[in-house]
């Protein structure tokens, strides 16, 4: 088995992606099989509904405002904020804000569930 090497990823190297209310880069994803997933999110609108299973999510604003609701409580977030959501937690956001958003174990569909509202 080869060594695993400290490697440096830069946002070109990342997977864009576009939904409705945000878009984002993935720099590291559930297939590179490292234990985690992290990407940034450009949010300008809001996310939807959400439930972790079996992993924690963790959200840091690097720049904007806005809003999260965690468990049905409203928090609201400025730059230099970290968030964290653990198994179980349910949560959703808004605003405008650049966040790090950084997953253990990596997002897959099973870990990271759209509610309905």
């Amino acid at each position: 088995m080869a060594e695993k090497q400290p490697i440096r990823i830069t946002p070109e190297q990342g997977e864009n992606f576009r939904r409705e209310g945000f878009t984002g880069n993935v720099l590291v994803n559930a297939g590179q099989e490292v234990g985690f997933s992290a990407l940034t999110v450009d949010v300008f609108g809001s996310h939807p509904l959400k439930q972790m299973v079996g992993a924690t999510r963790s959200y840091f604003v690097l720049n904007g405002s806005g809003k999260f609701i965690l468990n049905g409580e409203e928090i609201k977030v400025a730059e230099g904020d970290l968030v964290v959501i653990p198994d179980g937690g349910i949560y959703k956001y808004s605003g405008v804000m650049k966040l790090f958003e950084f997953n253990v174990p990596a997002t897959t569909s099973a870990n990271s569930i759209t509610l309905d509202e």
